[in-house]
């Protein structure tokens, strides 16, 4: 089993994420969904300092970041595989106009099942054209969200 943080939308909210993590520091992984409005190695600085140890940190560029000379270092969007049931793509969605249809066109390009997105600041959990969507919320707004893993292999999503 294994536990994920994911949230977006930072937009420069430290105090907030970390009080978010402190209260998450047994995650395995940390996934960001964009929109940091920082530097990338101060986010990273705020994750390993929370979680007191070396964990996989995954990150997208959202349309805030490109003002952030570290976010050409991250890409638009990535693949995430929590076991051999569920693969997600993870992207901002600014580059999709935050579509279901295209996002999930392009989810099923990528051969996933999930799709992880930031840029709407608001929290979602719904199945739409067969694919998951899952979105945090926005980090500033104190939003985000907990995926576990369990041992049959499904997902367990906690909205915060």
């Amino acid at each position: 089993m294994a536990k994920y943080f994911v949230c977006s939308d930072i937009h420069g909210a430290e105090s907030r994420l970390e009080s978010a993590l402190s209260k998450h520091s047994d995650v395995d992984t940390v996934v960001v969904c964009g929109d940091l409005e920082m530097e990338v190695y101060d986010v990273e600085e705020i994750i390993r300092r929370c979680t007191f140890r070396s964990i996989d940190i995954r990150m997208v560029r959202g349309n805030c970041d490109s003002w952030f000379s570290s976010s050409s270092r991250i890409p638009d969007q990535i693949t995430l595989t929590f076991n051999p049931v569920h693969k997600a793509l993870v992207m901002h969605s600014h580059l999709y106009r935050a579509s279901s249809e295209l996002m999930a066109y392009a989810a099923k390009e990528n051969a996933c099942d999930i799709v992880i997105y930031g840029h709407t600041h608001r929290q979602i959990d719904k199945e739409v054209y067969g694919i998951r969507f899952l979105n945090p919320g926005a980090m500033k707004n104190g939003n985000y969200l907990i995926i576990e893993t369990t041992g049959s292999g499904e997902l367990e999503v906690t909205l915060y």
